[in-house]
C-alpha cells in the first residue's frame, strides 16, 4: 500500500507519503510521533497522500496503514538529527555522509582569510540587496526551499499553461513563467494569459486546496500531463538564494567592518549548509538528474543508495543544486566564508539567531565547523561526479573550497583534479582544445567558459601553492598552461567573430532566429579584462594588445582543428564575412556540418538558429540539419543516435560528420575556400564510428564587385554544393527572415510538411525516417516547377521582415535534374506559427534515388541595403558531371571562376565555353588568371601555365612546442600559404606563419601546435589500448593520426578511436606499438617524422 517513503530523513521536517487507495474513505494512518498537517486524494496517483512532519528527536519511528478492506502495510523510517548525520556511517556497504575525507570526522584548519586578493566584480543590483538586508531571520531562513521537496527546471515545455496552452511560448520557451521570489510566494503566473498556480498555499503547509494542487511533486491535468509549478520555483530559489550570498558577500567586502551584513550572511551560509550537509548523507533529497523536459517521481524522490552501485548512481546528480551549479555554489560559499570569516569566529549573535530558527549549535567554532562541512561535501560531491559541469567550473570550484579550507592534506584532492576529474588538469589544455586553440564547445558563451577557465584555472593553483608551497609543488602539479596553443586560445574566440559584433554560429552557441541588425550591439569582447591580464603574465602578445584596445583585424581567418573557414573583407571591422562549419567538436552540437553564414552591412543573411527555445526539440530543430544553410543524403536503414537527456555519453549529441579543408584561393576582390566532408555514425552496438558512404564538396566565394555610382562595393556569395551516396539527398537554405518572392517558377501547393503530404506540422512519429524530423516542422509547402520557356532561369529575393530596404537576392544556376524545388514555412516549434517571433520562407532542394550519381545545387546569393550589382550571372557546364564554371557581370567587371573537383593539376576539364582547366579550381578577372592547385589554363586560345602546381616534401625535423617543421622536397614557399600534412590520412592543413630556408630543407613555423591529446596506458592488448584519459574523437578526429610514445618516440598510426564514456579513449592501432606498458605517457598527434607534406602555391599572372 504505502508506494514511497524516506530512506533516511532529518528531524522535524515535512514529507509526503504516498498510500495506494481510492476516492472513497481514506486509509487509516497509525504514525506515532509524526505530526499530519494535510491529506487528499490523488486521482492521478491513485493513492491518499499524507503531509507528515518527522519528529524532534532522532530515531526509527513505525509507520502503519490499513483499508477498510483489511489489506495493510507497514514501514519504519529512519528520522535522524543533523548530528547524528554528520558522524560517519556505512549503509549499503558505502561511507556515509560523501563528505571529503571519507570516514572521518572534519576538523578546521583554518588562520587566516585567503580569497581577499581575487578581483572584486561590479557591485550588483542594489535594491536586491538593500532587501535582503533588511529581512528578518524566519524570512531568510524560509527563502532557502528544504531539500525534501524535489526542485526542477521546466514547469511544462510541451503542452504550456493549462489555461490558455501554448500561447505563453511566445513570451519565451524554457522559462516564461513569471514569479514573486522576494519573499518567494512559490506561485507562478501566466504572461499570456495572467492565471496564477497553483491553487494552494505551500507557504501555509496548504497541499490541497482549489481545482490546481501543486503539493511540491506538480499538478496533473485530465491527460496526465505534469506541470511542474512548485519543483521549478523551488530550483530557481535555490539559485536566487546562492546570488544573494554572492551580493551580500560583495558588500562586506567593499565594508568589510559591517557586522551586521556579516551575521546575516553568517545565517545564509548556515542555512544553505544545513541542506548541503543533510543531503550529504541523505542523497536522496539531492537535485537528482537535469531533465531536459518536464517529467514526473514515481511516489518520491529516488533512493540512489538503494542502487547497486550508490556512487555510480550520483554522477550527475549535483547536491541541493544541480550538478552545473555546484561548483558555482562552492565558488560563492568560499568566497562568503573568507569574507565574513574574521567578524563571525569569535561572534555568538549569529549562533543564538540560527538557533531559533532550529539550527542549534554550540558557538562561532561550531557554526564555522558546520560551514566548512559544507565545502567539504561540496568538493565530495564533485569527486563522487555528481557536480558535472562547463569545463572547468567543476575543477574551479573544488579549487575554490580547498583555497577557502586552507589545509596542507588535501594532496588527493588535488591528485584527483590533475588525473582523475572531468578536466584533467595535467591535461586540460591539449585534450580539451582543438590544435588551432578552439575549445571543444559552442561558439559564444560555451567557448569562452573553457577559455577564460584555462587562466582562471592557472591563477587559482598558483593561488594554493603560494598558500601551501610543500603540500602542492609544481614539480607534482604542473602549469596548467604551458602548452604551445596559449596564444591560439587568447585569439580563437575573437578570430570567430562576425562583423566584430557577434561570434560565429557553431552548435547551440548564440541565437540568430530573430535576424535584427547588429549595428547597435557593442563589439564583441569574449575574455574580460582579468583574464586578459592573466593570460599577458604568462606571456601573451594577444592579450596585451586587446588590453591596448588597440583594433582587432583577424581578415580571412581558418580554424582547421575544429574546423571553420571564414573569409572577410578588409575593413576593422570587415563589411562582410562568409564562414563554414566543416569540423565538428563534443559538447552542445548541431547537425551543422557545411553549414554556410553570411554577415554584411551589420545584420545576419544567413545564419543559425543558435541556441534552442527548448532542449525538448532541438534534436528536431534548432539543432537539426534541416534548419541549418547545408547539404544533407538520408541513408536507408541509417538512424540518428537518441540518447536521453542525462546520456553519460553526452559527446555523442547531434552527430552529423566532419570534413576537411582542401584549399584556399585569395586575388583582388575574391576569396575561395573549398572543402570536402563524410557522413559518420556511431554505431552503438559495435561501439565504432562508421561511414555509411555519404560525401559533400562545397565551394564558396566572397567576392567583391563595383556598384555603378555607389560608394560601396557589392557582394557577391558563389555557393557550389555536391552530394554523393546515400539515398535521398538535400540542399537547405532558410535565407533571410522575411518574404521570398520568386521568379521563374511555377507553384504549387503541397500539403503536409516537407517531410511529406501526410506527414502534418509537429507529428514527428509520423515521418518515415528519423533524418525528416525537423522538415517535420515546416509547413506551408509550396512545389516550384521551373518555367520552360527560354531564359527563365530560377531567382528570388528575401525582403527583410526587420529593414524593408535589406535585401538577399538568389540565382540558381543549376541543380542536377530530378531535383524538386520546394518553398516553406520555418517557424519556432514550440507554440503556434503565428506567434513565433522568427519566420523564414525556407528553400529546399529535394532529389530522391540518386543511385550512384551526384547531385549538384549551384547559387549565387547577393545581399544588398541598397541597389544589387550584379548585373549577370551564367553557369558553364562542364566534360564532368560536377566540374562547372561561373561568370559574373556587374556594369564594369567580369569575373570568371572554373571548378573541378578532384581533379589532379594534370588532369584537363573541358569547359563549354571553350576553356580547358589542369587542376581544381582557376579564376578569371581584370585579364589575369589566379590558380592554386592548377598546372595550366587555356582560355580564348590563349594559355597560361602554372610551374609546380603542388609540391610534395618529407618531414625531416620536428619541434612540437616551437610548431616548426623542417621539410624535404619544397623548391618554394611562401609565407601566409597552407600546407597539408598526411593527406591520405587525417589531412590537417597548416598555416605557414614563417618560412626559413635551411640547405635542402624549408624550417616552417605553423600556426597550430600538432598534439590532440596526451594520455596514460591503462591496458594492452596487441594493437589495442586502453587510456585514461579522454581524447576527442568523435566522428573518427584522430583516425589517420598517429600515437606516440612520448618516451621512446615510437609511434603507429591511429586506425580507430573511440571513447566508451567521458573519461576514457579506446585507440587501434594499426600495429603493435613495440615496448609499450602500462603507465607509459603516449600522444595523438598529427604528425611525425617521415610524414609526407604538400603544398599548393597560389599563382597570379597576366593572360599572355
Amino acid at each position: 500500500m504505502i508506494q514511497w517513503t524516506p530512506r533516511v530523513i532529518l528531524a522535524d521536517r515535512l514529507f509526503r507519503l504516498p498510500v495506494c487507495g481510492g476516492p472513497g474513505e481514506p486509509p487509516t494512518l497509525n504514525a506515532p510521533g509524526f505530526v499530519c498537517v494535510d491529506q487528499r486524494w490523488s486521482r492521478r496517483d491513485r493513492a491518499w497522500m499524507y503531509y507528515l512532519q518527522t519528529p524532534a528527536v532522532g530515531g526509527d519511528y513505525p509507520l502503519d496503514v490499513a483499508d477498510d478492506k483489511g489489506a495493510s502495510d507497514h514501514t519504519d523510517v529512519a528520522v535522524r538529527s543533523l548530528d547524528q548525520l554528520r558522524q560517519p556511517f556505512v549503509d549499503a556497504n558505502t561511507q556515509w555522509p560523501r563528505r571529503w575525507p571519507l570516514g572521518h570526522t572534519c576538523s578546521s584548519m583554518r588562520t587566516r582569510q585567503t580569497l581577499q586578493a581575487e578581483p572584486l566584480p561590479p557591485a550588483g543590483n542594489e535594491d536586491t540587496l538593500r532587501w535582503w538586508l533588511a529581512q528578518d531571520d524566519a524570512t531568510l531562513w524560509r527563502q532557502l526551499p528544504a531539500a525534501e521537496f524535489p526542485r526542477a527546471h521546466y514547469v511544462n515545455v510541451h503542452q504550456g499553461c493549462p489555461i490558455c496552452g501554448t500561447a505563453i511560448f511566445a513570451h519565451h520557451g524554457f522559462y516564461p513563467w513569471t514569479r514573486q521570489h522576494l519573499p518567494g510566494d512559490l506561485r507562478s503566473t501566466c504572461p499570456s494569459c495572467a492565471a496564477v498556480f497553483p491553487s494552494n498555499d505551500l507557504r501555509t503547509d496548504d497541499f490541497s486546496s482549489g481545482d490546481y494542487v501543486d503539493d511540491g511533486f506538480g499538478w496533473f491535468d485530465d491527460e496526465d500531463h505534469v506541470f511542474l509549478f512548485a519543483a521549478s520555483s523551488h530550483r530557481e530559489l535555490v539559485g536566487h538564494f546562492t546570488g544573494a550570498m554572492r551580493s551580500v558577500t560583495q558588500h562586506l567586502r567593499r565594508r568589510p567592518d559591517d557586522v551586521d551584513a556579516a551575521r546575516i550572511l553568517g545565517l545564509m551560509m548556515l542555512r544553505w549548509s544545513l541542506e548541503e550537509v543533510y543531503v550529504a548523507a541523505a542523497p536522496q533529497f539531492r537535485h537528482g538528474p537535469s531533465q531536459e523536459i518536464e517529467r514526473p517521481w514515481d511516489g518520491g524522490p529516488v533512493d540512489w543508495v538503494g542502487m547497486d552501485d550508490p556512487i555510480a548512481a550520483l554522477y550527475r546528480k549535483g547536491s541541493l543544486a544541480y550538478a552545473i551549479d555546484v561548483p558555482i555554489v562552492s565558488d560563492v560559499l568560499a568566497a562568503a566564508y573568507d569574507a565574513a570569516w574574521p567578524l563571525l569566529r569569535h561572534d555568538d549573535e549569529w549562533i543564538a539567531r540560527a538557533s531559533l530558527q532550529g539550527l542549534c549549535l554550540a558557538d562561532a567554532e561550531g557554526g564555522c565547523q558546520l560551514i566548512e562541512e559544507a565545502l567539504c561535501c561540496l568538493m565530495q560531491c564533485a569527486i563522487d561526479g555528481g557536480a558535472l559541469s562547463n569545463k572547468p567550473r567543476t575543477s574551479l570550484g573544488v579549487l575554490s573550497a580547498l583555497r577557502a579550507l586552507d589545509r596542507d592534506d588535501a594532496t588527493d584532492v588535488v591528485d584527483w583534479l590533475y588525473d582523475c576529474g572531468p578536466d584533467r588538469l595535467r591535461v586540460f589544455v591539449s585534450n580539451n582544445f582543438t590544435v588551432d586553440g578552439m575549445p571543444p564547445e559552442a561558439t559564444g558563451g560555451y567557448d569562452d567558459t573553457h577559455t577564460r577557465g584555462v587562466f582562471e584555472l592557472e591563477h587559482q593553483v598558483a593561488a594554493l601553492r603560494a598558500l601551501q608551497p610543500e603540500a602542492y609543488p609544481v614539480s607534482r602539479f604542473p602549469s596548467i598552461t604551458d602548452d604551445p596553443r596559449l596564444e591560439r586560445l587568447v585569439r580563437a574566440p575573437y578570430d570567430v567573430a562576425m562583423l566584430g559584433r557577434i561570434p560565429f554560429h557553431f552548435g547551440d552557441g548564440g541565437s540568430s532566429g530573430v535576424q535584427q541588425s547588429l549595428a547597435d550591439r557593442d563589439p564583441l569582447r569574449p575574455l574580460d579584462g582579468q583574464t586578459l591580464e592573466w593570460a599577458a603574465a604568462l606571456g601573451s602578445a594577444s592579450a596585451r594588445r586587446l588590453l591596448s584596445d588597440q583594433p582587432w583585424t583577424p581578415g580571412t581567418t581558418i580554424h582547421d582543428g575544429v574546423g571553420f573557414a571564414i573569409l572577410r573583407t578588409g575593413e576593422s571591422p570587415e563589411r562582410a564575412a562568409a564562414g563554414i562549419v566543416y569540423g565538428d567538436a563534443p559538447w552542445h552540437r548541431h547537425q551543422d556540418l557545411l553549414d554556410l553564414q553570411l554577415y554584411a552591412f551589420d545584420r545576419p543573411f544567413l545564419s543559425a538558429l543558435g541556441y534552442p527555445q527548448s532542449w525538448a526539440h532541438v534534436n528536431s530543430w534548432e539543432g537539426n540539419w534541416a534548419t541549418h544553410n547545408t547539404v544533407w543524403s538520408v541513408v536507408d536503414g541509417v538512424e540518428p543516435l537518441e540518447l536521453p537527456f542525462d546520456t553519460p555519453w553526452h559527446f555523442l549529441k547531434e552527430i552529423a560528420g566532419r570534413g576537411r579543408l582542401l584549399r584556399v584561393l585569395r586575388a583582388a576582390g575574391l576569396q575561395i575556400a573549398e572543402v570536402e566532408a563524410q557522413r559518420w555514425v556511431f554505431d552503438a552496438d559495435t561501439m565504432c564510428w562508421m561511414q555509411p558512404g555519404v560525401t559533400y564538396r562545397r565551394l564558396f566565394a566572397l567576392v567583391e564587385m563595383g556598384v555603378d555610382g555607389a560608394d560601396d562595393e557589392g557582394l557577391i556569395l558563389v555557393d557550389l554544393a555536391r552530394i554523393h551516396g546515400g539515398d535521398e539527398h538535400w540542399r537547405m537554405c532558410r535565407g533571410l527572415e522575411g518574404t521570398l518572392q520568386m521568379e521563374g517558377v511555377i507553384p504549387r501547393s503541397q500539403s503536409g510538411t516537407l517531410a511529406g503530404t501526410a506527414v502534418e506540422r509537429g507529428a514527428l512519429e509520423a515521418v518515415s525516417h528519423r533524418d525528416h524530423l525537423g522538415l517535420a516542422w515546416m509547413d506551408d509547402v509550396s512545389i516550384l516547377d521551373a518555367r520552360a520557356g527560354p531564359g527563365d532561369a530560377i531567382r528570388g529575393t528575401w525582403t527583410s521582415c526587420h529593414d524593408s530596404g535589406a535585401h538577399l537576392d538568389l540565382r540558381v544556376l543549376r541543380t542536377t535534374p530530378g531535383t524538386t524545388l520546394r518553398c516553406a514555412r520555418a517557424t519556432a516549434v514550440m507554440d503556434t506559427p503565428e506567434r513565433s517571433k522568427y519566420d523564414y520562407r525556407t528553400l529546399a532542394w529535394q532529389r530522391p534515388a540518386p543511385g550512384d550519381s551526384a547531385t549538384c545545387v549551384d547559387l549565387i546569393f547577393e545581399p544588398h541595403v541598397g541597389g544589387a550589382s550584379l548585373v549577370d550571372a551564367q553557369i558553364i557546364t562542364a566534360d564532368t558531371e560536377e566540374a562547372c564554371g561561373v561568370r559574373l557581370q556587374t556594369s564594369d567587371t567580369e569575373i570568371t571562376l572554373y571548378w573541378s573537383p578532384g581533379r589532379d593539376p594534370d588532369a584537363t576539364t573541358h569547359f563549354d565555353d571553350g576553356a580547358e582547366l589542369a587542376g581544381p579550381l582557376a579564376v578569371v578577372a581584370a585579364n589575369r588568371v589566379t590558380a592554386v592547385g592548377s598546372s595550366a589554363l587555356i582560355r580564348a586560345d590563349r594559355r597560361w601555365t602554372l610551374p609546380t602546381p603542388r609540391q610534395q616534401g618529407t618531414i625531416a625535423a620536428l619541434d612540437r612546442q616551437d610548431c616548426t617543421i623542417d621539410v624535404e622536397g619544397f623548391t618554394e614557399v611562401a609565407v601566409g600559404e597552407r600546407i597539408a600534412v598526411n593527406g591520405d590520412g587525417r589531412g590537417h592543413t597548416y598555416l605557414i606563419v614563417i618560412a626559413e630556408s635551411r640547405c635542402d630543407r624549408q624550417r616552417l613555423t605553423l600556426d597550430m601546435a600538432s598534439v590532440h591529446g596526451r594520455a596514460r596506458i591503462a591496458a594492452i592488448d596487441g594493437a589495442r589500448m586502453e587510456l585514461d584519459f579522454f581524447l576527442i574523437t568523435r566522428t573518427a578526429t584522430l583516425h589517420g593520426t598517429r600515437l606516440l610514445h612520448e618516451d621512446s618516440g615510437a609511434w603507429q598510426p591511429i586506425a580507430a578511436a573511440v571513447n566508451n564514456d567521458g573519461d576514457t579513449t579506446r585507440i587501434d592501432l594499426v600495429a603493435p606499438l613495440p615496448d609499450v606498458q602500462v603507465g607509459d605517457w603516449v600522444a595523438a598527434v598529427d604528425y611525425v617524422v617521415g610524414d609526407a607534406v604538400s603544398l599548393e602555391l597560389t599563382r597570379t599572372n597576366a593572360m599572355p
